[in-house]
């Protein structure tokens, strides 16, 4: 009896253990700030950290999603124009043109002329987006199980396009913090809402909101954007 006594004893400690870690769990907030192993983009590794947050809803040990949302700043575009030499790869190129780019040039005196990158006017969310429930798990795809909105004090508005992202090292390079299991997309949203003329990238409050929901669970990640 003493045995068994002892064994219950040993099991309502890892219970409550467990309980505990459950509890300290990261569910909302910025990333760490990690140094960057050479020094040489020190720059783009504090300013994209700070621009990027997480959120992790837990059902007890189950972690049933997992969001990470990089807001597209101009002062993370700076440090990406200043650091973009220690990037490699296609997705490097595809975000020099997304992020900074000029535009390609125009294709003849018959074609629309092209005065900036695609992303001139939006407001771009790089996302890293886990979810327990792989059948029902991607953003991009039409009648998606997820609802994504970014939202700022009353204004809701959807986004004009959901871009995936494909997994490369040159990815890893650029946001450390992407897994392999996750999915990775662009979202696109309108800098302006058409609908109430709101601005959506200004500084002070209220704050921006991105909301990446279903049935499942529950997720949101908000930037309170400073001069």
């Amino acid at each position: 009896m003493k045995r068994l006594a002892g064994v219950f004893a040993v099991v309502g400690v890892a219970a409550a253990a467990l309980v505990s870690s459950c509890a300290s769990l990261p569910r909302e907030g910025a990333l760490p700030v990690a140094a960057a192993a050479d020094g040489s983009t020190d720059g783009w590794r504090v300013e994209s950290v700070r621009a990027t947050r997480r959120f992790e809803p837990y059902d007890w040990a189950n972690r049933l999603a997992d969001l990470r949302a990089t807001l597209l700043t101009p002062r993370l575009r700076k440090a990406f124009i200043d650091d973009r030499a220690d990037f490699h790869g296609r997705f490097a190129a595809d975000a020099q043109r997304d992020f900074v780019a000029f535009g390609n040039p125009d294709e003849g005196v018959d074609a629309t002329a092209l005065s900036g990158p695609p992303g001139e006017g939006e407001l771009l969310v790089f996302v890293a987006f886990y979810a327990s429930d792989q059948k029902n798990r991607d953003l991009a795809v039409g009648g998606s199980i997820w609802g994504v909105r970014l939202t700022r004090g009353t204004t809701r508005v959807k986004p004009l396009k959901i871009e995936r992202v494909r997994q490369s090292p040159a990815v890893v390079d650029v946001f450390p913090w992407v897994d392999r299991y996750d999915d990775l997309y662009l979202l696109r949203f309108a800098i302006v809402d058409a609908a109430t003329s709101t601005a959506m990238m200004t500084t002070g409050e209220p704050p921006l909101v991105l909301e990446v929901d279903s049935a499942i669970a529950r997720t949101s990640v908000r930037w309170t954007l400073t001069p």
